[in-house]
């Protein structure tokens, strides 16, 4: 009996074993790979507003959930997804993100060009529990800190 058992501690050595070289070794998982090289984009979340600095950050959070696992897949594409629909919104109504700071330019927005906006700005301000989720996990599955 000693035999069986020997040999379930010899595969599960293996598998530690291989499993430290991996992780060790820069072999790190295409998930942590990922949110590593879009860290520059997911760092500055929100600090660009401009389309292009939004269509990064589309990109950035959908690339992350392609490669993010199950517990957290949906939360990166919700992230995708509400980032997607300000810009959707904004080419909707005409006018370019950057141009929201121009209270002029916004002052002649109609109320159904308002209310266009302001939904898709509410489901972007909804996010925060999606938010959460993707920083605390990218923090305990790949040490990757995200501000």
């Amino acid at each position: 009996m000693t035999r069986p058992r020997a040999k379930h501690v010899a595969t599960a050595a293996a598998a530690a074993l291989t499993t430290l070289l991996l992780t060790g070794c820069g072999g790190q998982s295409p998930y942590c790979s990922v949110i590593e090289k879009n860290a520059d984009a997911l760092n500055s979340f929100g600090k660009t507003r401009t389309d292009a600095g939004y269509a990064a950050y589309a990109k950035a959070f959908r690339t992350v959930s392609k490669e993010a696992p199950s517990s957290v897949r949906k939360d990166w594409a919700a992230l995708a997804d509400v980032t997607d629909g300000v810009l959707a919104a904004q080419k909707k109504v005409g006018l370019p993100l950057e141009d929201m700071k121009d209270k002029a330019v916004v002052a002649k927005l109609d109320e159904s060009q308002l209310s266009t906006l302001n939904d898709a700005y509410e489901k972007f301000n909804d996010t925060s529990a999606q938010r959460t989720a993707v920083v605390k996990n990218a923090k305990t599955e790949c040490e990757i800190t995200l501000k």
